[in-house]
């Protein structure tokens, strides 16, 4: 069915109400004897239907929509208004056969009427078209770039609810603005770091290769020991390349996690098994703690493995000689926290609330000096945050300057 006939429709439907509604009250309320019901119904049918279709034709977008402005809108609905009362007042007074000059009387009143109703239309129709028009600019200064822009919410009609929902969408494309711009400047950062993070041990391994082919170093003893720096060049590069395949997987969220029950006490002594000669090398003490209740947990092996071996690998890369690392593990009704905690320098609190974003390397508190073997773009934490995540879990940081880190993260129960 067409909008045409839905609208004729629904006229009619309306109509008839209003007919049969007045009808009523007619025979009931005012007290017009039934016998003149019938003359009543066709004085309204033949007087309404004729004012009531002009009423209609006029109220039609296509001509109504030719009056500019709000207030011009509001005044065309309060004249047509006053045609249809006129017209049907003046329908009923022809019936009644009122003499010449209380018919003249009636039309000036009808027609004072109409003109304090058109008055009163425009008084009112006022601050609706200014309150339009405060959004009408406001939209403007918001499609021009002004994202601060706000608009005054006036009242508690449809239009100050439009104008709170204006200004949340303001807010809400202020806070979206910021944060494109926050994540263009750490891409920036990132393709800075990785761009010199790839080229550090590509050139080492580059370099090492072309002095065994050009014949620099000549005796096998020195070109084992080359061709095995090239090789631990080569892991990193190896290892860097994994880190970002694994965080563009957790970024679009195709990373496959089959999670199943896992020894969490396993993984834990495997973490500190393959840390403890790099750990004495630099001077370091690894301890685990591990309540008896911890397992099972419902975790994935290696993505779990990766993560404890990246917060280890953190924290070891921070800890003076003689420092200490703890890796704890207790578990509550529910989940199982995890910590990993050191003795180094500790974060700033203004570099701690974004530790896990990529690439942050936080040179201004942590120190890297001594860590030449380091190669992961600054990518370990935000990959730890990722899968940690996808477990189900939390992972959260707190650190002292000068007085070490700790690294939480929650595992459920298997």
């Amino acid at each position: 069915m067409t909008k045409l006939a839905w609208t004729t429709l629904a006229a009619l439907v309306f109509f008839a109400g209003a007919l049969a509604i007045t009808l009523a009250f007619a025979a009931t309320v005012f007290g017009i004897p039934r016998a003149d019901l019938s003359g009543v119904a066709l004085l309204l049918v033949g007087s309404g239907g004729i004012v009531g279709i002009a009423a209609l034709i006029l109220m039609h977008p296509a001509v109504l929509g030719r009056i500019g402005g709000v207030r011009g809108h509001l005044v065309g609905v309060s004249l047509i208004g006053s045609l249809l009362l006129s017209g049907m007042v003046l329908a009923g007074s022809w019936e009644m056969f009122l003499s010449e000059h209380d018919l003249s009387v009636l039309l000036t009143m009808l027609l004072f009427a109409s003109l304090l109703a058109a008055g009163f239309s425009l008084y009112g129709a006022a601050p609706l078209a200014r309150r339009v028009e405060q959004l009408r600019r406001g939209t403007a200064r918001l499609a021009s770039g002004e994202l601060q822009t706000k608009v005054p919410v006036e009242g508690h009609d449809e239009l100050a609810g439009l104008a709170r929902d204006f200004n949340r969408m303001a807010r809400d494309l202020q806070r979206a603005t910021k944060r494109e711009r926050e994540v263009e400047s750490a891409r920036r950062d990132l393709i800075a770091a990785i761009s010199h993070d790839l080229r550090t041990p590509l050139a080492s391994a580059r370099a090492l290769i072309e002095a065994i082919s050009d014949g620099v170093v000549a005796d096998p003893e020195s070109k084992a020991r080359y061709l095995e720096s090239a090789r631990r060049e080569l892991e990193k590069l190896g290892e860097l390349v994994n880190d970002l395949f694994e965080l563009a997987q957790l970024d679009a969220g195709v990373l496959r996690m089959d999670l199943e029950e896992t020894s969490l006490r396993d993984l834990i002594s495997d973490t500190l098994s393959s840390f403890n000669l790099q750990a004495e090398g630099k001077g370091v003490r690894l301890i685990g703690e591990v309540s008896e209740d911890v397992d099972p947990v419902l975790a994935n092996p290696s993505k779990l493995q990766r993560v404890l071996y990246n917060l280890v690998a953190n924290a070891l890369r921070h800890t003076p000689t003689d420092g200490t690392i703890f890796l704890r593990a207790t578990a509550d009704e529910e989940v199982v926290r995890v910590e990993v905690s050191d003795s180094g320098e500790g974060i700033a609190p203004e570099d701690l609330p974004h530790i896990f974003e990529r690439s942050f390397r936080g040179e201004k508190s942590r120190t890297r000096a001594g860590m030449e073997d380091d190669s992961s773009a600054g990518l370990g934490l935000a990959i730890a945050r990722g899968l940690i995540e996808a477990h189900g879990g939390e992972i959260k940081a707190e650190s002292r300057l000068g007085h070490g880190s700790s690294f939480r993260f929650t595992l459920r129960r298997g």
